[in-house]
Formats: structure tokens, sequence, C-alpha cells
């Protein structure tokens, strides 16, 4: 039986820098921030604060979930795809040489 391993080598995987991740939290940490102020500086009950705040805190939530949805669906595709070009590799080592029959 021929060997499970593909001509295309290791999958590598990029990885986000540490100045990176800094400047997303940093990001992060600014707009929840400008968020706040906006909010606390409206000339409106406390009880509209509140529920403005919890719309914004469920915004940025609904955000997360979608992002890590769609990147999830994106890596099962590529494995998927990385498993069919291994059986297809398999049976292509695994078949004759075209007008060679078999050996």
């Amino acid at each position: 039986m021929a060997s499970n391993s593909t001509v295309n080598g290791p999958k590598v995987v990029n990885s986000h820098t540490g100045a990176f991740f800094g400047a997303s939290v940093a990001f992060l940490a600014a707009t929840g921030v400008w968020n706040l102020a906006n909010i606390w500086m409206l000339n409106i009950p406390v009880q509209q604060q509140w529920m403005l705040g919890m719309g914004i805190i469920s915004a940025v939530f609904a955000t997360v979930v979608v992002s890590k949805v769609v990147r999830d669906r994106e890596e099962a595709r590529s494995l998927v795809n990385e498993v069919r070009a291994a059986r297809y590799e398999e049976i292509l080592a695994s078949a004759p040489a075209p007008g060679l029959g078999h050996m």
C-alpha cells in the first residue's frame, strides 16, 4: 500500500506577531473606552445608557462569533480538499503507467 505522505509537504500555519496581537487588543480597548465615554455624555436616562451599552457589547460578541464561524468553515473546507488530494495522489501512485500494463 502506498504511503500517506503528500507531495505538497506539511501545512504551514501563519501565526500573528505579538505586535499585531497587541495592536488589536489596544484598538479594542480604545474603542470600548470611546463608546463608554460617548454613552456617558449622552443626555438620556441611565436605563437607556445601559441599554445602549448592552447593545454595543452584543454587537461586539456577535462579530467575534461570526468571524470564528467563518474561519472554522474555511479550515474545514481546506481539510476536505487536503483529504481529496491525498486520495487522488494515492490512486495515481498505485495506478500502472499508461501503455505499460501491470508490472
